[in-house]
């Protein structure tokens, strides 16, 4: 349970609406530097994993993405967003977080590049791109994940145009699923670093 102040308790229900604390615990809190994923959804249920496991590793938002390369269409992806919500109440339930990520309506990829800005870091599989963790920080960061055919090259160029960065995940060709798993987790990473050396110097 959590009380008025954000304090996060184990307690007992009793008889009525009566809980017996039985202790306090701590929870992080992700503060102000929110990691959005822009995420082509992939087939099956791995969006399904991919919403557990980004939720318990503190994504802030999670944006279904309708790409060229898709393989479900728009229409399919809608009708799945409020089991990838219910998946991302209980995932962040269990890794005890007291923010439930948001999952937005599917969108395009054009319309998501305009939503981003130049916030934007599309992962992608291009020789000597620099690191995700170059492009990460104490700021808002938002992840593009493309399908498992890559980006078009119609994407690409929008991407550029529109002024996003170009990141790397590292040598290996990564499923779609597992890409956005792995960015998340490394932008928070890279984002501790960065407030921890902060603090360092304050």
């Amino acid at each position: 349970m959590v009380d008025a102040r954000r304090r996060l308790f184990i307690a007992e229900l009793g008889e009525g609406r009566e809980a017996c604390v039985l202790e306090e615990i701590s929870a992080r809190e992700a503060g102000d530097n929110e990691v959005c994923l822009y995420q082509a959804v992939p087939k099956g249920k791995h969006m399904d994993l991919l919403v557990e496991k980004t939720t318990e590793l503190g994504v802030g938002r999670v944006v279904p993405l309708s790409t060229e390369r898709s393989i479900i269409g728009l229409d399919a992806i809608k009708k799945k967003v409020e089991r990838w919500r219910r998946v991302a109440e209980a995932a962040a339930r269990q890794s005890l977080q007291f923010r439930i990520p948001r999952i937005a309506e599917p969108i395009t990829f054009k319309e998501a590049l305009r939503e981003a800005g130049e916030r934007g870091v599309l992962l992608h599989n291009e020789d000597r791109l620099n690191p995700l963790e170059r492009f990460v920080g104490s700021s808002p960061v938002s992840l593009f994940v493309g399908p498992e055919g890559g980006w078009s090259e119609t994407e690409i160029e929008a991407a550029r145009e529109a002024g996003l960065v170009f990141a790397s995940l590292g040598p290996y060709r990564l499923r779609s699923e597992t890409a956005g798993m792995v960015a998340v987790a490394r932008t928070w990473a890279a984002m501790e670093q960065s407030a921890q050396r902060a603090e360092s110097w304050a």
